[in-house]
């Protein structure tokens, strides 16, 4: 049996609604938890954790469909996410539930010439082995879908 396995992550704060995230060799900025403002010049923790969701699903996809042989020409995804209730975390007085993920909704596009069942039999496979849905299907309501093209 293998030993549990951490990733280890440093997380600076050097100014409001900024962190620097170091990992490995990389670095990367994360803004506010969360921001209502589209001009707003930094992606968000909330942005980093969906998109982190959408990455994971994607590449998963085609790292599963690799390791058997199954071709994908192409792959993407549209990420949504909502909380449940974005003004508690404005401390809007009166207002009831919280801040935390409510629900994600992430539909896969991929084009490929194998058959649908196929795709659809290592999308289900990727789904059991992914990491992060694993983490966010006990807690969040996960709307996945996938949609095969040629």
């Amino acid at each position: 049996m293998v030993d549990n396995i951490a990733w280890n992550l440093r997380v600076r704060g050097p100014g409001k609604d900024q962190a620097i995230v170091y990992v490995r060799r990389h670095q990367f900025e994360v803004g506010a938890p969360v921001y209502f403002d589209e001009q707003y010049d930094r992606i968000t923790a909330l942005e980093y954790v969906l998109g982190a969701l959408g990455a994971d699903i994607v590449n998963g996809l085609r790292s599963h469909a690799d390791k058997q042989r199954v071709q994908i020409d192409g792959i993407e995804a549209t990420v949504s996410g909502e909380l449940n209730n974005a003004l508690t975390y404005l401390d809007v007085v009166g207002e009831e539930g919280h801040p935390g993920l409510e629900k994600s909704s992430i539909k896969v596009f991929v084009s490929s010439d194998e058959p649908e069942e196929e795709v659809r039999r290592v999308w289900e496979e990727m789904l059991e082995k992914s990491p992060l849905v694993r983490t966010f299907r006990p807690v969040v309501n996960l709307d996945l879908s996938i949609k095969v093209v040629i």
